[in-house]
């Protein structure tokens, strides 16, 4: 009995020697933007749309996550570098510029949209790069605004086409759905934040870009 304590006893560090090691992060997963990924609105820690696409990824992918309140197309960091980057911009450089927009019309918006994205793919050029569009507020918006906005998706769209970028048509998942996607009249909601990780989830999963 007691030779068999010790054999167990030296076969115990043998074991531990060639366990498994668990998987080491080795692909990140690049988050830019604006609210439209973040948790604050939804109610819940890691609610938000990046937090939520980030748990189907799986063990091997690390999050760097640098979206935040507020952020225009001017804050968006260019010195990021990701195997996977999502980029929801664009809401509050139209809202915060909306009568110049409304007067001057949109060439500035669509010009730096797509230095923006340049810059990104010229840091990322082997990077999947999804790129959300804009969903309309909570309020009606008039005709001159309705068409600004679908023009400003337009842009996008296009843009994104330049740069070999995929597109989350986000615009299209909120419309019909305010009442449940929308809080605060323009923040996305928990419901919300899951459309538009299940929309990143579908470009991610796509064979070509959009």
């Amino acid at each position: 009995a007691d030779l068999r304590g010790r054999r167990k006893a030296r076969s115990q560090p043998v074991a531990r020697l060639f366990a498994p090691v668990p998987l080491m992060p080795d692909k990140t997963y690049l988050a830019l933007g604006d609210s439209m990924s973040i948790d604050d609105y939804t109610g819940v820690k890691g609610g938000g749309a990046v937090a939520q696409f980030f748990k189907t990824l799986g063990a091997e992918w690390k999050l760097d996550d640098r979206t935040y309140d507020g952020c225009q197309m001017e804050g968006v960091p260019r010195n990021g570098r990701g195997d996977l980057i999502t980029l929801t911009i664009g809401g509050n450089d139209l809202l915060w510029h909306k009568e110049k927009y409304l007067r001057e019309g949109l060439a500035e918006f669509e010009a730096e949209h797509s230095e923006l994205l340049a810059a990104l793919r010229n840091a990322n050029p082997d990077a999947t790069l999804i790129v959300g569009d804009i969903y309309a507020p909570a309020a009606p918006l008039d005709a001159l605004e309705s068409a600004a906005l679908e023009q400003a998706n337009a842009i996008i769209h296009a843009n994104c086409q330049q740069v070999d970028a995929r597109v989350a048509r986000i615009y299209d998942a909120f419309q019909g759905h305010e009442a449940t996607h929308l809080c605060l009249g323009i923040e996305p909601t928990l419901a919300g934040a899951r459309a538009i990780a299940e929309l990143f989830r579908e470009a991610l999963l796509l064979e070509t870009a959009d």
